[in-house]
């Protein structure tokens, strides 16, 4: 911040198209050509499930895997297309030849003594997709199943709420970061969302094998390298050239559409699933609200990074520089802060930030080549809510935004399809009342 040149701006630009074309095209190992890479020659297809063993002991549920169960898929004529034979867990998987609908079926004859399964539950039709990974789950013993009543699951409905919520802040202070330095309206925020959980599930399930755990951290890494990618090569040369936000606007939205159907393109339009953690039979009991400890480790780390975000943008030397940029980028610059390097972190920052979300969400709710789409209007919404460009008031948003989906399909009943406009009622209501947002400072206008 002494009239240096920042490290950033020393990079050549060609270096940067090439890093950021890169890490997009690696992408191509998750589609067209991924298709027959490893692991996924025999078939992109996945059948995964459990044998469980479900009983009542001393008024608790409880639920063991059996193992040595033989799972048999069939074709609607009775051929046999493939099998496997439950772990030590009780669960299998299975990779199909090609998609369509399947008999999956288990062999009774298997079964340890003293177990049973009615033959109308032994087998089940399904329709499989292409590159799909799909759930047959097979429950033995006792049905314990409760009915309950709609207000016994408002506890439930609230801490999906909360979960979405987390998810959405993390991708969502980025974005108001972003806004809050540059004044631009990121559309393709988005899809660096989406960026972050191809790019993992990529590593962990299509050229690569690794465990998930090491492909989020380098997914995030990517998404970060994928940000400073844009700010110097597109964003940076834009500002310099005195293009109005407007325009810049314009091509964040093009920008969007290209990766979001490059992303179509490439990996098809079909549900994936990560290779761990997806399939959590025994969610851990909080009072009245079952979650599965995926779920609580994404909001455990969700709210330590936003903690973690909060301190250094309130205790660091280089957190109040950017808040000073987000407050009055001229005064900032005329006190000797380096504008053009504050944006610059502040885009490694929000793709970080981005990847770590999509990463999330896709372990969560599943990937799909939109999902940052669904995601984008969430986070708008969240950062319109709290205040634009203030992004402690996209956390307050976010809660209010991720709680209000799930609360209207709580409210209107078989609503899933519909489940945004919970939070879309929240933002008009609300700025109704304060205009300015929830943190957000009136200003003059005229």
């Amino acid at each position: 911040m002494n009239g240096e040149q920042p490290w950033t701006s020393r990079l050549p630009r060609a270096g940067v198209f090439a890093a950021l074309v890169f890490l997009l095209l690696t992408l191509f190992g998750l589609g067209g050509g991924g298709h027959a890479s490893a692991g996924t020659a025999d078939g992109d297809q996945t059948l995964q499930g459990r044998v469980n063993n479900q009983y009542e002991e001393d008024g608790e549920r409880v639920r063991e895997g059996v193992p040595g169960v033989r799972i048999v898929v069939e074709t609607e004529e009775g051929e046999l297309v493939a099998e496997a034979v439950t772990d030590d867990q009780g669960t299998y998987r299975i990779s199909l030849p090609e998609p369509g609908t399947y008999v999956i079926r288990l062999d009774t004859d298997t079964l340890p003594e003293g177990l049973t399964l009615p033959d109308e539950q032994a087998s089940s039709t399904r329709d499989i997709r292409a590159r799909s990974s799909t759930t047959q789950v097979f429950n033995l013993g006792e049905d314990l199943r409760t009915v309950q009543g709609k207000w016994s699951q408002l506890p439930q409905t609230l801490a999906n709420g909360l979960k979405l919520a987390t998810i959405i802040a993390i991708t969502s202070i980025g974005l108001s970061l972003i806004f809050g330095t540059t004044g631009l309206s990121n559309f393709a925020h988005g899809e660096m969302v989406t960026f972050g959980a191809l790019f993992a599930w990529g590593l962990n399930r299509s050229w690569t094998t690794w465990p998930l755990i090491v492909a989020a951290l380098v997914a995030i890494v990517a998404t970060a390298a994928a940000g400073a990618g844009l700010e110097l090569g597109l964003w940076r040369p834009l500002r310099r050239r005195g293009t109005s936000l407007t325009s810049m606007m314009i091509v964040s939205i093009g920008l969007a559409l290209g990766l979001r159907n490059l992303y179509l393109f490439l990996v098809g339009g079909d549900l994936k699933q990560y290779g761990q953690f997806t399939l959590q039979r025994d969610p851990i009991a909080i009072g009245p609200v079952d979650l599965p400890p995926r779920s609580l480790w994404i909001m455990g780390i969700s709210l330590a990074m936003i903690l973690g975000v909060s301190f250094f943008l309130l205790r660091t030397r280089f957190g109040k520089a950017i808040r000073a940029v987000s407050d009055n980028p001229d005064l900032a610059s005329s006190s000797g802060i380096d504008s053009d390097r504050v944006i610059g972190v502040v885009w490694i920052l929000g793709g970080a930030l981005a990847g770590l979300g999509g990463v999330f969400y896709g372990l969560e709710y599943g990937i799909r080549w939109d999902m940052g789409f669904t995601l984008l209007l969430l986070m708008f919404a969240a950062i319109t809510l709290g205040g634009l460009g203030n992004p402690f008031g996209a956390l307050i948003g976010s809660l209010v935004v991720g709680v209000m989906v799930e609360l209207w399909t709580f409210v209107v009943s078989n609503a899933n399809d519909l489940k945004n406009v919970g939070a879309l009622i929240a933002l008009i209501v609300i700025l109704l009342i304060r205009p300015q947002g929830i943190l957000g400072r009136k200003e003059r206008i005229g």
